[in-house]
């Protein structure tokens, strides 16, 4: 059985991320023969297929190949650390890439941006911003090393640990007839206007929710974007039901977050990665850092 070289795996991980044999040579500065070659002894040595070629649609990884391509980036990474620690004795050096689900964005990527630039300034942070999904999607094709998701959009293939519970608040303009109150009934709602952020899992949760309570909103607006949703708020048009608590929309209007009467709502921010990967040690670092930051209840 012939042995699997680092080399050859750094360039399959390079088909992984830009699924094409010509930007994956590139992105390595090699010919499109020696990406191609490498990729046909790794299949030869594995005895499994790990890509499928399509003329002129790019590659496409096959469930094998996907495994691949995620336990060789821990594996890449490893050995690229275990060769700069012979060189240097100043900590982690490279860069880590981060996807988060985008509204998450702002409550945990600047204190992880913190840690590592005081803990570990050789270390680059690269973030990917997206839908839960597709954030861990990138991760499962060894293109992101962890994911920030909420708890209802894990996918089967991955691991996650909670980091920090998280409650629905409704969202109301300090003008709005009900943002005297300490907590709000969903039923109070009813016939006044709404604006909901559609994207998941908010979208799924938003909907499970005024359906248990019996509510059909007035939905006046629909929004992906958890800035405009705010904006919408302030300006008093309407209510929503968000998670991340903000004193003033991105128009500098102040905003009132009153929690759920019945603690409904209830979700978890999570800290991903792939399933039976073992993690690099910076990214266990990570770990340990963001289950010590922002575990517990919000």
């Amino acid at each position: 059985m012939k042995d699997v070289t680092l080399r050859q795996l750094e360039y399959f991980i390079a088909v992984a991320e830009a699924e094409s044999i010509t930007r994956a040579a590139l992105a390595c500065h090699v010919t499109q023969a020696a990406i191609s070659l490498a990729l046909k002894d790794l299949e030869q040595t594995m005895g499994v297929q790990l890509a499928i070629r399509r003329r002129s649609k790019g590659v496409h990884l096959t469930p094998a190949g996907r495994e691949l391509a995620t336990r060789a980036r821990t594996l890449v990474h490893d050995a690229h650390h275990l060769l700069r620690s012979a060189e240097s004795d100043d900590g982690f050096r490279g860069t880590l890439t981060v996807g988060c689900f985008s509204t998450l964005s702002t409550t945990v990527l600047p204190p992880l941006a913190g840690f590592l630039a005081e803990e570990h300034p050789g270390v680059d942070l690269e973030i990917v911003e997206g839908s839960g999904p597709a954030v861990q999607e990138r991760m499962l094709r060894g293109q992101v090393d962890l994911c920030f998701v909420y708890e209802a959009q894990v996918l089967d293939e991955v691991e996650a640990v909670p980091l920090q519970e998280r409650r629905f608040h409704v969202v109301l303009s300090p003008e709005h007839p009900l943002a005297d109150r300490d907590d709000v009934d969903l039923a109070d709602l009813a016939g006044h206007p709404a604006a909901l952020l559609d994207i998941e899992p908010a979208t799924y949760l938003n909907r499970a929710m005024l359906r248990a309570a019996g509510i059909d909103p007035l939905v006046a607006y629909r929004s992906a974007d958890v800035h405009t949703i705010r904006a919408l708020v302030g300006r008093n048009l309407a209510w929503s039901l968000l998670m991340e608590p903000c004193d003033a929309s991105s128009e500098g209007r102040p905003l009132r977050f009153l929690p759920l009467r019945g603690g409904l709502g209830v979700n978890s921010v999570m800290l991903a990665y792939p399933r039976g990967v073992r993690l690099p040690r910076l990214s266990q670092e990570v770990a340990t850092f963001s289950q010590r930051a922002f575990g517990g209840a919000s």
